[in-house]
């Protein structure tokens, strides 16, 4: 799955099933905004959906992206060492 086709795929389905996930105050937005993860793609979904949104949805899902970044690596490693010794 490419950068794009995930970024895409996010905007299209944002404002069709909005009225239907409730997809329309800051608090859903966050959560849209963890469960998407990229930023680019929740962006562009709440952009579609509200533009009051965006800011919301982007914060959490870079957040999200950002302690996978960090924490991702160190686990990792931890569980190869575990594993291998």
């Amino acid at each position: 799955m490419t950068w794009t086709s995930t970024c895409s795929r996010a905007a299209r389905s944002a404002p069709v099933a909005s009225p239907l996930i409730g997809l329309n105050n800051p608090k859903s937005a966050m959560a849209y905004g963890g469960l998407m993860g990229t930023t680019s793609g929740v962006a562009a979904g709440l952009a579609a959906t509200d533009k009051r949104l965006v800011p919301y949805g982007a914060m959490t899902a870079t957040f999200y992206t950002g302690l996978g970044c960090l924490l991702g690596p160190s686990v990792f490693y931890f569980a190869l060492v575990g594993i291998f010794g």
